[in-house]
């Protein structure tokens, strides 16, 4: 496929198709390196602008992905993940083979608004542990989310690391505290400019927002509604499934 500058379909068009047609005859394989922008602008005679317009369409839509100082590779496969089933994003990579890791955005103790204390069951003013995280797959950014959990619960909790420690883990092993339930409701929604910085994604682009309540029992065995949750996912990372006969 040759790229024709006399042709009324703009240039970068056709060095979008001339990669997806290289990918989908496998001549580009998962997780192959493709081309460099300087190699592609000198073997198709474009500019660079016009060459980094097309790979970052690509990037966008999910077929390829870039690791910082390596390159740009052929994206394979979105991340699968329930609907139903409670398995967190982390396991879900871990089980096809994906790596994982957070980047940690925000850790803080702050007071909670009116909104907070309706979504946690908070009868009076207090404060809740705030944490926002964007979690990557393979060097890829997948979501971003916000959670929010009552302080009075999980004191001191501030002084981990949540950019290596799970949080879910420090709940059950330092704080005994057991997940019971989790009700999870999500919309189609678009990247605002702050997720779009977080996401490496343009403004605009189609997000899956779940916005989720956590019930919990502490170790008095009470019942209580332990955390609040917004998690924005990329839609050219992950595919979501429902499981009829589980």
């Amino acid at each position: 496929m040759r790229i024709y500058t006399n042709n009324n379909v703009p240039l970068y068009l056709q060095l979008k198709e001339k990669i997806i047609k290289l990918i989908d005859e496998k001549e580009l394989k998962v997780n192959d390196a493709i081309p460099s922008e300087p190699m592609l602008t000198e073997k198709y005679n474009l500019s660079r602008t016009t060459v980094r317009k097309a790979l970052d369409d690509l990037v966008n839509e999910g077929y390829l992905y870039r690791v910082h100082g390596k390159g740009t590779f052929v994206d394979g496969r979105k991340i699968e993940q329930g609907l139903v089933n409670l398995s967190s994003c982390t396991e879900d990579m871990n089980r096809m083979g994906l790596s994982s890791q957070y980047v940690l955005l925000k850790q803080e103790i702050k007071s909670a608004t009116p909104t907070l204390r309706s979504n946690l069951n908070l009868l009076q003013e207090g404060n809740v542990f705030h944490i926002e995280r964007v979690m990557y797959g393979n060097e890829s950014p997948v979501n971003v989310t916000k959670s929010y959990i009552p302080y009075q619960y999980v004191k001191g909790i501030e002084k981990y690391d949540f950019e290596k420690e799970s949080l879910y883990k420090v709940l059950k092993e330092t704080y005994n505290i057991k997940i019971i339930d989790a009700v999870r409701s999500f919309e189609a929604v678009l990247s605002d400019l702050d997720n779009s910085k977080k996401l490496g994604i343009n403004e605009g682009v189609p997000l899956i927002m779940f916005e989720g309540q956590v019930k919990a029992q502490l170790p008095d065995e009470s019942i209580v509604q332990l955390e609040y949750f917004k998690t924005y996912y990329r839609t050219d990372q992950v595919k979501f499934y429902i499981n009829q006969f589980r």
